[in-house]
């Protein structure tokens, strides 16, 4: 399934049950494999980056995970136990990345917005305004409960309307 080269085309469907998702990525991995290098994106590098966190989550808590933004309450829970016994830096450092990945996810299946590469990493855009989720990922996880999951995505969702112009 070669994906046709128009932007539209090119975005993942965020609102995909995680089944359809997984077969998605996978396809788009191929591709990759068979010499389809143009597919290999930011968006699809950060969409395998969320399904390895929801794979790690089911297998490590017993928690599923969706694109749904109810699930950033247990997206919470899980920042908490990990929180309390983060200790190896290279173990951190990728549950770091697949959560921001997985928040970015969720952002952008319920709010809007695209991933962006910047100099400071991947960012979630929305009108304009990056978001570096990977950064309050690692925050979250070496602060626990100070920060809360719930809340910076409720401010985030803020940004969801267009900022009007006088």
């Amino acid at each position: 399934m070669k994906r046709l080269e128009t932007e539209s085309s090119r975005r993942v469907n965020y609102n995909s049950d995680i089944p359809t998702l997984e077969k998605y990525y996978r396809e788009q991995y191929e591709l990759i494999k068979n010499g389809s290098s143009d597919l290999a994106t930011l968006e699809l590098v950060m969409l395998g980056n969320a399904l390895d966190f929801i794979s790690f989550s089911k297998k490590s808590f017993g928690i599923a995970l969706g694109s749904d933004e109810k699930y950033i309450v247990s997206y919470d829970e899980i920042a908490d136990a990990l929180s309390r016994g983060i200790i190896v830096d290279n173990i951190y450092d990728n549950i770091a990345k697949t959560a921001g990945a997985y928040l970015g996810f969720v952002i952008i299946a319920n709010i809007g917005g695209k991933w962006i590469d910047t100099e400071n990493g991947p960012a979630v855009e929305i009108h304009g305004r990056e978001i570096y989720v990977t950064d309050f990922a690692e925050k979250r996880l070496m602060s626990g409960s100070d920060l809360n999951a719930v809340e910076y995505y409720n401010t985030i969702k803020i940004l969801k309307e267009e900022p009007k112009t006088v």
